[in-house]
C-alpha cells in the first residue's frame, strides 16, 4: 500500500502540457466515439482516412509545435470574471497573465463550428476543424481551463506530500481520474459510458455556448478544494483524492456526450443540430 501511494505522489510531480493528460483526452474521445450515430462513425472514419477521433484525441497538442497550427496556441482556456461573466478574446489577450492570455478557447472553438456548419472547406480542413472541436471541448471540461480573474493566485496553490511540494492544478489535470482508476482507453468506456437516454438528452440540452458557461460555477468551487500548503500523509492525501475523481470522472464523461452531440449534427443529416450560441 505504501508502495502504491508513493506511485501515485510521483505521478502528481509530472507536468502535462495539456489539461487532461493524453490518457484522459483518448478516455473522452473512445466515450465521444461510443455515442456516435453509425451514419456519423461511417463519414468520420471516411474523414480521418480509416483511423477513429480515439487516434487523434489531443491533435491541437500533438501539432502545437508545427507552424501550420500556431494559431491554435491561444486556445487553451476559457477566462470569467468574479461575475462569472466570459472575458472576451481581445480583452483576454492584452492580459499581463498567462493564462489569462491564452484563454481564447471558446472563441477557437466557435470559429470551427461555424466553419464546419458552413461548409465548403477541403477535407484536410474539415478534419482539422473537427479535431480542433474535439480537443478544445474536451479541455472545456477540466477545471484548470477555467481561468477565473479574481483566483489567480489559488491556481499556485500547492501541497506537500513526503515533503515534497507538488501542484494542485497538475495533479487535477494528469491524476485526477488515475490516481484513483488506472483505466484503459476501452475502460473509460465501460465504466462511464452508462447514461440514460433521459441524462444524455438533459446533459446535451442548450447551446454549446451555455455548456461552457454552465461549467463555471461547479469549476469555481474546486477551488475551495485547494488549501495551499496542507501537508498530505498517505491517508490524508486518499482522502483528499475522494472528492476530487467523482467530480473529473463526471466531467469526462460530460464532455464525451457533448462531443458525439455535435459530431452527430455535423455529420450526420438526420441526427438533432446543436446550437453554438
Amino acid at each position: 500500500m505504501k508502495k502504491f501511494i508513493i506511485i501515485i505522489a510521483a505521478l502528481c510531480c509530472t507536468y502535462n502540457a495539456s489539461a487532461w493528460s493524453r490518457h484522459i483526452h483518448a478516455g473522452i474521445a473512445a466515450i465521444a466515439h461510443d455515442n456516435l450515430t453509425e451514419e456519423a462513425k461511417k463519414n468520420i472514419t471516411e474523414l480521418l482516412d480509416g483511423k477513429s477521433i480515439i487516434y487523434h484525441a489531443q491533435f491541437v497538442y500533438d501539432n502545437a509545435d508545427n507552424e501550420a497550427y500556431k494559431h491554435t496556441k491561444v486556445w487553451k482556456n476559457v477566462a470569467f470574471t468574479d461575475k462569472n461573466k466570459i472575458l472576451k478574446a481581445k480583452k483576454a489577450a492584452k492580459h499581463e497573465n498567462k493564462d489569462v492570455r491564452n484563454a481564447q478557447a471558446l472563441e477557437g472553438l466557435i470559429s470551427s463550428l461555424n466553419a464546419l456548419q458552413s461548409g465548403g472547406l477541403t477535407k484536410e480542413q474539415t478534419r482539422d476543424n473537427m479535431l480542433y472541436v474535439i480537443t478544445i471541448l474536451s479541455d472545456l471540461h477540466c477545471p484548470t481551463h477555467y481561468v477565473f480573474t479574481d483566483l489567480l493566485e489559488k491556481r499556485k496553490s500547492f501541497y506537500y506530500f513526503n515533503d515534497k511540494k507538488y501542484s494542485y492544478l497538475t495533479y487535477w489535470e494528469s491524476n485526477s481520474v488515475r490516481g484513483t482508476f488506472n483505466w484503459k482507453t476501452n475502460e473509460f468506456v465501460h465504466q462511464l459510458s452508462r447514461k440514460t437516454p433521459e441524462q444524455v438528452a438533459d446533459i446535451t440540452n442548450g447551446s454549446v455556448t451555455s455548456w461552457i458557461i454552465g461549467n463555471a460555477p461547479l469549476y469555481r468551487s474546486v477551488y475551495d478544494l485547494l488549501n495551499t500548503g496542507t501537508r498530505f500523509d498517505g491517508q490524508t492525501l486518499r482522502l483528499w483524492q475522494n472528492k476530487i475523481y467523482p467530480i473529473s470522472t463526471e466531467q469526462v464523461a460530460v464532455a464525451g456526450y457533448r462531443i458525439a452531440a455535435i459530431l452527430n449534427s455535423l455529420f450526420d443529416s438526420n441526427a438533432p443540430q446543436v446550437k453554438i450560441k
